[in-house]
């Protein structure tokens, strides 16, 4: 430890005498476990930042240490695992200890506010080489003021927490985890219901697979009927009513599933068209959240798109998961998803999620959403498109103060670790969001620490799960995947392809998540 870090210490140690002072939980830890497989470091518990080579996000490649508040993050592991960023996303770095989302500010535990951009120490170890620590940014908290209106309303959960593990509330039973021979996912099916209204589509709606060449020459993916009895045979296309995801029919649906994962192999070799279908039928996931790399975006967009077509021959929905974003990838962004709409735009099935875990100021996160939206609007009118937040997707109520406006079916994103994020802490935001008319999804959560590993929190993470679906809200796992840390809900030697059982999948973070996400598939496939 050199003079510059041991000062750099004592500066935070004199900063968090306020902090102590005024009590309560740090709200502004990124939740983000993801990394290219180095160690785990830290522990957000007792208030230091694990290493962790971290989201993709507003970055400046290659540079390992840019200012996240000016649009940069440091780089990051990349696609090998090797330090330093390969063309794109940046790591979120180090992760802090949860907390309380107050309005007007946030204060860390290292004693700096939020919107003074406090620097937290760190930085996880990817392949043996640190990607350097990083800067919270100034995302500038509005607090719950500002726009909030009391029409649509938030149901507060029961607050029921067992303490023998988690049960899924509501629905039916599920498997229990125990996988039958499904489906290969590659056939596309066509059956009845599902299809999506409005946008151009291909001509015949023939299979997925490959796809069909449409007027101009353009290839689309498959846009004929989805298989009945599957959630998008049974919803077909959603759409934005009000703080609710609503089907064809103007239900509310809430979507229950699990996300990709595209750090390392231990992840990638799930994306194909059989352990989708296994994920689908076996699994009962009704959504799959599907990340990207920035870096990836050529050499990982076959495999994407793997997972997309098998999504649609299964009658799942899908996220594509720009895991990345910032200015400095604005016009990258527009033009992969200008691309992705105009191939996938005209399936009920697709939903696009432009910028993960953003640490910087909403005004500068608006900029780019509003800009990447127009290119997927240019091809795809209707089609939800998920806008993340500030401070890693924990404060969707800095974006309910000043939303966009540029477009409709627009959700707002809310990530949480219930480990190092307890509900208590970010109720009030969600809250504030929801009653200022916007909706929100959960595109990635997870029962553990932060970091990814650390205790499997199931009494906490039951809390989040009885607060969502009081409210509809819908909410992807992270993550699919062998890494044996504890966010991984497969063991290091299950099989890529499947199918699996409940000796596949790690206890007590696979079993618990899938059991929920299974006792959820009935109500989701119900029609009222």
């Amino acid at each position: 430890m050199n003079h510059h870090c041991v000062g750099k210490i004592l500066l935070g140690l004199f900063a968090m005498l306020p902090v102590l002072a005024v009590g309560g939980c740090d709200s502004s830890t990124s939740p983000s476990p993801e990394h290219s497989g180095g160690a785990s470091g830290g522990t957000p518990e007792t208030g230091g930042a694990p290493a962790a080579a971290g989201h993709a996000a507003a970055s400046s490649p290659g540079t390992g240490g840019a200012n996240p508040a000016t649009g940069g993050a440091p780089g990051i592991a990349g696609d090998t695992g090797a330090a330093g960023a390969a063309a794109g996303a940046g790591s979120e770095g180090g992760i802090g200890p949860s907390g309380a989302i107050d309005s007007g500010g946030v204060t860390t535990e290292s004693g700096a506010t939020e919107s003074g951009g406090a620097t937290e120490s760190g930085g996880k170890s990817a392949g043996g080489t640190s990607a350097g620590g990083k800067t919270t940014g100034s995302a500038g908290a509005t607090g719950s003021s500002g726009g909030a209106k009391s029409s649509g309303g938030v149901t507060t959960s029961g607050g029921a927490t067992p303490a023998g593990g988690v049960t899924g509330s509501g629905g039916a039973g599920g498997k229990g985890g125990t996988a039958a021979a499904g489906s290969s996912g590659s056939a596309g099916a066509t059956g009845t219901g599902g299809t999506k209204s409005g946008g151009t589509t291909s001509n015949g709606g023939t299979t997925s697979n490959g796809g069909t060449t449409s007027n101009g020459g353009t290839t689309t993916a498959n846009t004929g009927s989805a298989p009945s009895g599957t959630p998008v045979g049974v919803h077909g296309q959603l759409k934005v009513v009000g703080n609710k995801i609503v089907d064809k029919n103007g239900n509310p649906v809430t979507l229950h599933g699990m996300s990709m994962y595209d750090w390392s192999q231990q992840g990638r070799q799930f994306y194909n068209a059989s352990a989708v279908g296994h994920l689908a039928k076996d699994f009962d996931c009704a959504i799959l959240r599907v990340p990207i790399l920035p870096q990836n975006a050529t050499s990982g967009l076959s495999r994407l798109e793997a997972v997309l077509d098998a999504a649609i021959a299964n009658g799942i929905y899908a996220i594509i998961d720009w895991h990345g974003g910032g200015a400095s990838q604005q016009t990258t962004a527009a033009t992969f998803f200008g691309n992705m709409s105009a191939k996938y735009g005209s399936n009920p099935n697709i939903m696009y999620e432009p910028w993960n875990e953003p640490t910087v100021a909403w005004a500068t996160v608006k900029t780019y959403h509003e800009a990447v939206i127009a290119a997927i609007r240019a091809n795809d009118p209707d089609n939800i498109i998920f806008l993340g937040t500030p401070q890693w997707d924990q404060k969707p109520d800095t974006a309910a103060a000043d939303p966009v406006t540029t477009s409709t079916n627009l959700a707002y994103v809310v990530h949480f670790y219930a480990n190092s994020h307890p509900l208590a802490g970010f109720q009030k935001a969600i809250t504030t969001t929801l009653n200022a008319g916007l909706a929100i999804f959960v595109t990635e959560y997870g029962g553990c620490s932060a970091n990814g590993n650390g205790t499997f929190n199931a009494t906490e993470l039951q809390k989040w799960w009885t607060f969502l679906d009081a409210n509809d809200i819908g909410c992807t796992n992270w993550a699919v995947e062998t890494n044996g840390e504890t966010s991984s809900i497969f063991k290091t030697n299950a099989s890529a392809n499947g199918p699996w059982t409940t000796a596949d999948l790690t206890d007590p973070d696979g079993t618990t998540i899938i059991t929920y996400i299974q006792s959820k598939y009935a109500a989701t496939l119900t029609s009222p």
